[in-house]
């Protein structure tokens, strides 16, 4: 019996002589999924410590020192930032008691994922991909030998998951479900040692009716968050203009947007003798001497071309 079948994506389909359907090979990406994400941080502030000798300074560049401490014997210089990966100036006055860190920082940051999946799939069956990966989580047992952890896991990134039903030969019927979640160690819990991050997800179902070929777009599975830490001295920090030399200011945003574009296609049966060759037939017969592979005459040139490799 001839199945009908959902096309996504241009791609061959190589199958045995027993398939029921083939992609037919065209010009168009029928399924994109992007999901940009901008990150933006700008910090600035005076951080004051008090000891008791001469003044005394550093200057520390981005990602190449870190923390300092201030002590009677002089400046200390640690290996973490006291703003990560910003630019610090250091000032110390160990006879007046005085140390003083200047911080600056700014920063921008863009990533995108870009998935293109691939789905053949029957009508009233569902597909369903997903782009990201695992994480493990560890989870408490109890046995006869005490209390044991077993290591479980769990799946974050982008998913997708479509039920096609066919209606006709030219209308679908198009149920999809897109889901993004991101690790996130904010909101995470420690268990025995171990810290487990919380999921951020966000996820979003609908139903829509297209002819075959037809496009449609699902947007705004967006997450955006801002953050503002102030420090600063009590009344100092507070004085016009003179403030800004008491007091350290962070702002840290981030927006992310999940946009999903997909066109549904119908395709029919393929006949036995349509089904294309599997990848590596042509080179199954291939036993080449010493001499073939001395003269490069070896035929491996020739089976490797139809998928983009030449040897050089």
């Amino acid at each position: 019996m001839a199945q009908t079948a959902l096309r996504v994506k241009e791609q061959h389909v190589l199958s045995y002589p027993r398939a029921i359907g083939r992609v037919e090979v065209d010009r168009e990406g029928v399924l994109a999924v992007a999901a940009p994400s901008a990150t933006t941080l700008k910090a600035l502030g005076f951080n004051f410590s008090r000891l008791s000798g001469d003044i005394q300074g550093a200057i520390v560049s981005p990602s190449s020192l870190g923390s300092a401490s201030f002590n009677p014997d002089g400046l200390s210089l640690e290996a973490s930032a006291p703003i990560q990966n910003a630019f610090n100036l250091f000032l110390s006055a160990p006879n007046r008691g005085i140390g003083a860190v200047l911080s600056a920082l700014s920063s921008n940051g863009l990533s995108q994922l870009l998935a293109q999946p691939t789905l053949l799939v029957r009508s009233g069956e569902q597909a369903s991909f997903l782009a990201g990966g695992e994480f493990p989580v560890p989870v408490p047992q109890v046995s006869g030998s005490g209390n044991t952890l077993s290591i479980q896991y769990k799946e974050f990134g982008v998913r997708l998951s479509v039920t096609p039903f066919v209606l006709s030969k030219e209308h679908i019927v198009l149920k999809i479900a897109p889901e993004v979640s991101e690790l996130d160690y904010n909101n995470g819990v420690q268990l025995q040692g171990y810290v487990v991050p919380g999921l951020r997800r966000r996820s979003a179902e609908t139903t829509v009716e297209l002819g075959s070929g037809q496009s449609f777009v699902i947007a705004g599975l967006s997450y955006s968050s801002q953050t503002v830490t102030k420090e600063k001295t009590p009344l100092l920090g507070d004085i016009p203009v003179l403030g800004a030399f008491f007091k350290r200011q962070q702002n840290q945003k981030e927006k992310q947007e999940l946009i999903i574009v997909a066109t549904p296609r119908l395709v029919g049966p393929v006949k036995p003798e349509e089904v294309p060759p599997l990848p590596g037939a042509a080179t199954a017969g291939i036993d080449p001497g010493i001499g073939d592979m001395i003269l490069g005459t070896d035929g491996l040139d020739q089976s490797s071309a139809p998928f983009g490799v030449v040897r050089r």
